[in-house]
């Protein structure tokens, strides 16, 4: 198949590659494969989070650089500008937008592109009122929305007029090449925790808490929050479990992460974002065939009940988590956990792969 000549696309990032948001990656790649034509990713420069590589010949990457983090007030003002600038003067045909911190570069285009695309890999109530207004107000420059979640599609969309936009509704899978799970007899009697590590929205007070010094755990990721010193130093002081292994990159944590016995996802539902969450930690372990251990978020309770893959905790208690913890690690080695790994590979070859999903979104997209 010959390229696609004059067909240019660009996926602009709210993050930088390779640490987070691989459906970023993702969706790069299927686009430039589904069009034959090349994709550029503009990511913005996060400290500490040094440029990975990504697979694909059909796909570059620009990093945008910003005097001070991207991720503040005026950071993020300076990346819309930078990046705006380099997107009129390649002026791509095809842009796709991931999350609302990027759609303010959509407002500084010199001109309109033939497509534009909308993931909202995060919801937008989160980030204030002026991100709900500017949302409202560009609605009608937005040709067609991807969403991870169902509820989090239909809140977003009653509340920024997107109602009339076409819509795909992309779980936040991986499209990494598929590795044989690990097998059971040889895998480690141990939990895995693999993210923000905070009190509160990231419940660390549950992972920490003094009744489950003695569960096998490793936690990796970065400590944030308001209590982040004392975290860190809660972390570093134990000398019993859990175990603190410091921040990893998205590849080494996949290495790892399929060698244990299940992998923990919950957040504090207080807000839609995170009652109705999608974690990609949470397929990205049914994908290693690592049962979860996970919160009765919707998207999860449908997924562990409809393929009977994981560990649902019956609540957002802290005993919910102990008992569901408590309960995992006495199957462990038992029939019904090798039946959970074996049902985490059939949700795989079912649905929960990236070529399953993109195909709901490459039904809607425009021809060349």
């Amino acid at each position: 198949m010959t390229t696609n000549v004059g067909l240019n696309i660009a996926v602009v990032s709210d993050v930088s590659l390779g640490f987070g948001s691989p459906q970023v990656q993702s969706l790069a790649r299927s686009l430039a494969e589904h069009y034959n034509a090349p994709v550029t990713i503009y990511e913005p420069d996060q400290t500490g989070r040094p440029p990975r590589p990504v697979v694909g010949e059909s796909v570059r990457v620009r990093r945008i650089g910003t005097d001070v983090s991207p991720h503040s007030r005026p950071g993020r003002i300076e990346y819309v500008l930078n990046t705006a600038a380099e997107l009129n003067r390649e002026r791509p045909d095809i842009v796709l937008f991931c999350c609302t911190f990027t759609l303010p570069v959509l407002g500084k285009l010199a001109y309109r592109p033939s497509s534009v695309i909308y993931a909202l890999i995060e919801m937008i109530a989160p980030y204030g009122r002026f991100d709900m207004a500017m949302n409202r107000a560009f609605a009608p420059r937005i040709d067609m929305l991807i969403v991870p979640e169902e509820n989090r599609a239909r809140l977003d969309m009653q509340r920024c007029g997107f109602a009339a936009k076409p819509l795909a509704v992309l779980y936040n899978v991986s499209d990494a090449p598929q590795v044989a799970p690990t097998p059971v007899a040889t895998r480690l009697r141990r939990l895995y925790y693999g993210g923000a590590i905070s009190t509160g929205l990231g419940l660390a007070e549950y992972l920490l808490h003094p009744d489950m010094q003695s569960v096998p755990l490793d936690l990796y990721g970065d400590v944030g929050g308001t209590d982040r010193a004392a975290l860190l130093q809660r972390l570093h002081d134990t000398t019993c479990e859990p175990r603190y292994l410091g921040c990893c990159d998205a590849e080494s944590l996949a290495r790892l992460r399929r060698h244990y016995a299940y992998a923990i996802v919950m957040y504090r539902p207080t807000t839609d974002h995170t009652h109705y969450a999608a974690p990609n930690k949470f397929f990205e372990a049914i994908a290693d065939g690592v049962p979860p251990i996970a919160a009765p978020h919707p998207q999860c309770q449908m997924i562990v009940e409809r393929y009977e893959c994981g560990i649902l905790m019956r609540d957002w208690s802290f005993e919910a988590y102990r008992d569901a913890v408590h309960e995992a690690l006495q199957i462990f080695g038992t029939r019904r956990y090798a039946r959970m790994v074996k049902n985490c590979e059939r949700a795989v070859r079912a649905e929960l792969n990236w070529p399953a999903q993109f195909a709901k979104l490459e039904r809607l997209l425009p021809a060349a």
